[in-house]
């Protein structure tokens, strides 16, 4: 997604949001924005309900006509790393999101008790960013430096509730050398700088993009072993599939594994469930998410791997001062698919601030689904397909009510809408 935006930051070491002082050319958010809970012709609403209180930023969404989704963005993990914390899901059969974000979830759908982002491990220095300690198993590795919310392309600059069309956080991190240790005081300290991590996330409906970039510091080359990226923390997964990869069906959690980038060279989305919901971890095919940064015989995807699925997308690679590397993904969650049958798994997204359908053929389908009212004569355009594959979707550029989707074995695409 580009927008523009104006690049300030709010220093997290003075205060994240409470003490920031006011821009000139930006108006103060309300405090409140009253609530109408007796719309009956607004429809259900893609708006955002955001409440921001000290360093706390709290989102509700509508998920679908009776459920919100709800995520809760605060540092945490072993280094306190500002990142999405929480996401659950709250009951919700108002037209507009609770105006209670910070509600504890029925669901919780993803924890980051551990990674959802980075890090990177260092050959013979070990891990270094998220949740990781040095290799003492002490000292931190990484710290959150600067952090800014922006409702609608305005920088909030105090504690707000306030129904937004779309929420992005821009944060920058500091990853630290763990090739370079000092001791001071008997204690280890890591004080060169690895890289300045800028990560952006936008948040809309039932999705979070994110945009990574790094820029390496280090003066000697040090070598990344390796570095997953984007990574899932969806709680209670008891399938997996892996569309473009090995999985192209739901497959049991303890029987998912790993499989190599020669074998599955246009695998960038895996999607779990549990008995309750889904998640969809999509790499785009941009920067690291092209997979040139691993080799054709290395492991691409990682799976039921402490609890967790992993993308793969550096292997044995060396940075230095001067080297940028960047990726981005989309997190989507939920809970009732368009479709998701023994041919296909059909969903709702967005990509770049559109919304999208997410077709995953399991194997070869020659059928229609019925679309959600609302895409009913919606111009679309594809996003991407599986390359070199026969899929196809109802002719011509306006859906009716039914769209019909034909592939001669497992393949996918994206659609997107203007």
């Amino acid at each position: 997604m580009t927008r523009k935006v104006i690049g300030i930051f709010l220093l997290v070491g003075c205060c994240l949001l409470g003490c920031a002082s006011k821009h000139p050319y930006i108006e103060d958010l309300p405090n409140e924005i009253p609530i109408s809970d007796d719309g009956e012709d607004q429809g259900v609403t893609d708006q955002l309900r955001v409440k921001i209180v000290g360093d706390q930023l709290y989102i509700s969404a509508k998920l679908n006509d009776d459920k919100d989704i709800l995520y809760w963005f605060r540092k945490c993990m072993f280094n306190e790393i500002f990142t999405f914390y929480r996401v659950g899901v709250i009951d919700n059969n108002m037209k507009l999101p609770t105006n209670l974000p910070d509600a504890t979830p029925s669901l919780t759908l993803n924890l980051a008790y551990s990674d959802n982002i980075g890090p990177f491990n260092i050959t013979g220095f070990g891990w270094a960013g998220g949740n990781h300690a040095y290799i003492d198993n002490v000292t931190k590795t990484a710290s959150t430096e600067n952090v800014a919310i922006y409702l609608d392309d305005k920088i909030a600059t105090k504690d707000t509730l306030a129904l937004v069309d779309y929420v992005h956080v821009k944060v920058v991190n500091h990853i630290m050398n763990p090739a370079k240790p000092q001791i001071v005081e008997g204690k280890t300290k890591l004080n060169e700088l690895l890289c300045t991590e800028s990560v952006d996330y936008y948040i809309r409906k039932n999705n979070i993009q994110v945009s990574v970039t790094h820029s390496f510091d280090n003066e000697n080359p040090v070598e990344v072993q390796m570095y997953y990226g984007m990574q899932s923390m969806f709680e209670k997964e008891t399938h997996t599939m892996t569309p473009n990869g090995k999985y192209s069906d739901w497959t049991l959690q303890s029987e998912v594994d790993t499989f190599l980038k020669k074998d599955y060279p246009f695998f960038r989305k895996y999607v779990e469930k549990n008995s309750q919901a889904y998640q969809s971890s999509f790499l785009i095919d941009t920067g690291l998410g092209s997979h040139d940064a691993i080799a054709d015989d290395d492991i691409i995807f990682i799976g039921n791997s402490n609890g967790k699925s992993y993308h793969k997308i550096i292997s044995h690679k060396q940075y230095k001062r001067g080297d940028v590397t960047a990726w981005q993904g989309v997190y989507t969650w939920f809970i009732k698919p368009i479709a998701d049958d023994a041919d296909i798994l059909c969903y709702e997204g967005v990509i770049n601030g559109k919304n999208t359908i997410f077709i995953d053929c399991k194997k070869a389908v020659d059928k229609e689904i019925t679309l959600p009212d609302k895409y009913v004569g919606k111009l679309f355009s594809f996003y991407e397909k599986t390359p070199n594959s026969d899929i196809t979707v109802t002719e011509g550029k306006e859906l009716n009510k039914t769209m019909k989707i034909s592939s001669s074995g497992a393949s996918g695409c994206i659609l997107i809408f203007n």
